[in-house]
């Protein structure tokens, strides 16, 4: 069950509380009192769905793992702000439309969301014999280069030198990624997306993972410091040191999980909303003088690992257009998306 401190721990949740409220803001000593003023004008009763969505939308559009807080997330880590916050997180809490989002029901189909010109015609991810440990070998083979190629002078560089490069920590971007349905509203993956593009147009896609599939699910911090124990690469010596540390602030050892390693035990690995309102953007520590970050997942994304990669049913593929006006997704199928349980995870 989604708790207020779910909502309070990492920037995301900070954000996406603010989000939900819908207020915008400049001077930090107004803000906190501005809403302190807009929260008691809210009412709860009247936050649907689709705003949830759209406030989770706008929290992973402000999610730069390469770079500083903004100004909105510095305010909100804030002490002045704490009141106001929990005052918000309790409520938001509490809201059927925000367990709905937040802990969407499991659902036997899953659902792939590829964007127009984000990898061409839908679909071309995870196709073909042994696609996925094509993919996750090459992957695992350009990483491993690039800690090899780190010079001597790139250990001396200090953590906030302007340097910039591989920043996020997901799996490589041609393996089937699915996230679960909102009701007719479409997939979460259609709503909130990191490192988005400003997409209009997307085509969602059904797949049907079988019952016996193994999923590795990362619910909090504590399960991403977890998988990084087990599989990991060092890269503390790369660009993630200086890209790390912009978005957390630590200098020090940093881990990547090793998605060809996970692969060898697990079909899939599942990041919840829930780990990433809490977690992602975070310094997430892996033992005393490790840490990792979640940057560049969309929450509630699940990467599928191993072949034969999920079959995406393209004859029961939809198109979705972004309505400007509405600020919504839609399309002419209103059919709930959502059926049955997920997959048992383990």
């Amino acid at each position: 069950m989604i708790t207020p401190e779910d909502l309070l721990v990492g920037p995301r949740g900070r954000r996406f509380c603010f989000e939900l409220l819908g207020h915008a803001a400049d001077e930090s000593s107004a803000v906190a009192h501005a809403l302190e003023v807009v929260i008691d004008t809210v009412d709860p009763r009247s936050i649907d769905t689709t705003q949830v969505l759209r406030a989770l939308a706008d929290t992973a559009d402000t999610a730069m793992s390469w770079q500083e807080p903004d100004a909105t997330d510095v305010l909100l880590a804030r002490s002045d702000f704490a009141p106001a916050l929990a005052r918000l997180a309790s409520t938001w809490a509490s809201l059927p439309a925000v367990t709905a989002v937040v802990e969407p029901p499991g659902a036997v189909t899953q659902w792939s969301t590829v964007f127009d010109g984000e990898h061409g015609r839908h679909p071309d991810r995870g196709t073909g014999p042994g696609a996925a440990a094509r993919s996750l070998t090459a992957w695992h083979r350009a990483l491993t280069t690039e800690v090899a190629a780190v010079r001597p002078r790139d250990r001396r560089r200090p953590a906030a030198a302007n340097v910039s490069g591989s920043w996020w920590s997901t799996p490589p971007s041609e393996l089937v990624t699915t996230t679960a349905a909102v009701g007719t509203l479409g997939p979460i993956g259609l709503w909130a997306v990191e490192d988005g593009l400003g997409w209009e147009r997307a085509t969602v896609a059904p797949i049907h993972p079988t019952p016996d599939v193994r999923v590795l699910v990362v619910d909090s911090a504590e399960d991403w410091g977890a998988l990084c124990r087990r599989w990991s690469v060092d890269v503390s010596d790369t660009t993630r040191r200086h890209d790390w540390y912009r978005t957390t602030g630590r200098d020090g050892r940093w881990l990547t999980p090793d998605w060809s390693a996970l692969a060898e035990t697990h079909d899939a690995v599942h990041v919840t909303v829930r780990a990433w309102l809490r977690a992602a953007g975070t310094a997430i520590p892996v033992d005393p003088d490790t840490a990792s970050v979640i940057a560049g997942w969309t929450p509630d994304t699940t990467v599928w690992l191993r072949d034969p990669q999920p079959v995406v049913d393209d004859d029961a593929a939809t198109v979705w257009t972004f309505d400007g006006d509405g600020l919504r997704w839609t399309t002419g199928d209103d059919e709930v998306l959502t059926d049955g349980v997920f997959p048992t995870r383990s």
